[in-house]
């Protein structure tokens, strides 16, 4: 079995090492650069604490010369990948959502008596698939956008890619986010390979990522329970043990 994994390089060692290690072949494709903004000193300095929804914001604010006084501030991380490296830079107070961005609300707003009025920085990148300020307007928390890092889209398929997916060596993709599957269907248009690629069956962190792709009915899409890398490793065990079968 060949998976390919569109992660960005700082995202895709991880989970290419898993599926190596199920036994499947893995070919990567990022269809995201991930580009690091300035983080300026003085949001951070009045901030009552953070907010990631990536770990690339953590990763943008690793560069600054406000991490230090970042580490003793209360860390919102989307899930347990983003705490795992909030804790690594140091941070002593991470409080974890499930996965999504949706999911941080409740556990902000039911940590609101310990911030008070005091602003949260919300390291976040250009595309944001939740609208976390919108969700948190009815209430009285003082969020902060701070521009962390930037996602370029690649702008084509490599050739290597393009010839596995016209000769149908590839069986799976794996999608992480509704960007990186628009990004995904763009690329695959351009490159002609619309119908190579409804082929293909698609490993989904969400169903908003599997819907971005609007693939018809009778295409393949497998979609996580829960949006965590694991459970898309999981996932892929499964379809790998299917394809030793047939």
């Amino acid at each position: 079995m060949h998976v390919l994994v569109t992660r960005p390089e700082t995202d895709a060692d991880d989970v290419s090492a898993r599926l190596a290690a199920l036994g499947v072949t893995v070919s990567k494709a990022p269809l995201i650069e991930i580009a690091f903004n300035s983080i300026p000193g003085d949001a951070i300095a009045t901030a009552a604490g953070l907010i990631a929804t990536s770990r690339n914001g953590l990763r943008s604010l690793a560069r600054s010369p406000v991490l230090g006084q970042s580490l003793t501030k209360p860390l919102f991380a989307v899930g347990s990948a983003t705490a795992d490296l909030a804790r690594d830079l140091g941070f002593t107070d991470v409080r974890v959502g499930n996965g999504t961005a949706a999911s941080l609300v409740p556990v902000i707003v039911g940590s609101q008596a310990e911030f008070g009025r005091g602003p949260l920085v919300h390291l976040a990148g250009d595309h944001l698939a939740f609208d976390l300020r919108g969700a948190l307007a009815a209430t009285t928390v003082n969020l902060t956008v701070v521009p962390a890092y930037r996602s370029i889209a690649a702008k084509a398929l490599s050739a290597g890619i393009q010839k596995a997916l016209a000769a149908g060596a590839i069986d799976a993709v794996i999608l992480m986010s509704p960007r990186s599957a628009q990004i995904w269907g763009t690329l695959v248009s351009d490159a002609g390979l619309q119908k190579n690629s409804q082929k293909l069956t698609y490993v989904c962190l969400s169903k908003a990522v599997a819907d971005t792709l609007q693939l018809p009915s009778r295409a393949k899409v497998k979609v996580a329970d829960n949006p965590s890398s694991l459970e898309i490793v999981a996932l892929i065990r499964a379809l790998a043990a299917d394809f030793v079968k047939e």
